[in-house]
């Protein structure tokens, strides 16, 4: 089901150049994410095809020691979001949500502590 969201803080893609995983695709494993609680099971990874890296959820990999295989398709992608805009929240994974923007129907993924439910 999908739900429309208010953004409620701005938030600024950072990631102007995101890891693109198809499945099957192998990654090198690199550091977990810890600095955020509230942003649990990201891991750093190296596409082995690309070379680009990124932030990538566990629950998408089958890991293989210091590597690990795409179990599915996945982007890094961010959107910079403003307050006010209005999204409509497609997945959730570890504190962030895949939005399309109402307004132009941009889409990426943005901290789920910017955005509020829209009743």
């Amino acid at each position: 089901m999908q739900n429309f969201y208010t953004v409620i803080q701005q938030y600024e893609d950072s990631n102007p150049d995101p890891i693109i995983l198809n499945t099957g695709d192998v990654v090198q494993l690199g550091e977990e994410y810890k600095e955020d609680a509230a942003w649990p099971n990201w891991i750093r990874c190296i596409s082995k095809k690309t070379g680009k890296s990124g932030w990538t959820p566990l629950q998408i990999l089958q890991i293989n020691g210091e590597t690990a295989v795409a179990t599915t398709n996945y982007t890094a992608k961010e959107m910079t979001v403003t307050v006010g805009d209005v999204v409509t929240g497609h997945h959730e994974l570890n504190g962030w949500l895949w939005c399309v923007r109402a307004s132009d129907k941009q889409n990426g993924w943005v901290p789920k502590n910017c955005l509020k439910l829209i009743e």
